[in-house]
């Protein structure tokens, strides 16, 4: 009798862990699909909006962050958008930059927001808003 129990012990200790590697890595291919709509979304406004991907007027981003053009605001709350999306994409690969950089290429458009991220509208926004282990790597793309 006690064979049987330790055999239905075991054949759901078994079951439990094959569940559990399924639930996540469906998890692990749902965030990764998660990270490829926030990317789809951001291009779709670049596409609406095409210099705020333009090194011309990004390279003009210091001289009017205090500006209140539209077109400052938007690329504010865009570089916003780009920054906060490259922290999730560099969470969710553990700040390995060789699978960071299989998903993306990362550094020219962190190169391209240089201006943005070095001298953010509010004061300390990039500092107090990110991690130490993402500023270190945004910082390294931009030495």
């Amino acid at each position: 009798m006690t064979l049987d129990i330790s055999a239905a012990t075991i054949a759901t200790f078994i079951s439990s862990c094959v569940a559990t590697i399924v639930a996540l890595r469906l998890n692990k291919s749902n965030a990764k699909k998660t990270l490829y709509d926030q990317l789809d979304g951001i291009i779709k406004i670049a596409i609406q909006h095409p210099y705020l991907e333009n090194p011309a007027f990004s390279n003009t981003w210091t001289e009017n962050k205090n500006s209140n053009d539209d077109q400052y605001l938007r690329y504010d709350n865009y570089c916003t958008l780009v920054f906060n999306y490259l922290s999730r994409l560099c969470e969710h690969y553990n700040f390995d930059k060789d699978k960071i950089e299989k998903h993306l290429n990362v550094k020219d458009w962190i190169r391209v927001h240089k201006q943005c991220w070095e001298n953010p509208s509010t004061p300390f926004e990039n500092a107090d808003g990110y991690s130490k282990e993402f500023k270190k790597l945004i910082n390294n793309y931009l030495k």
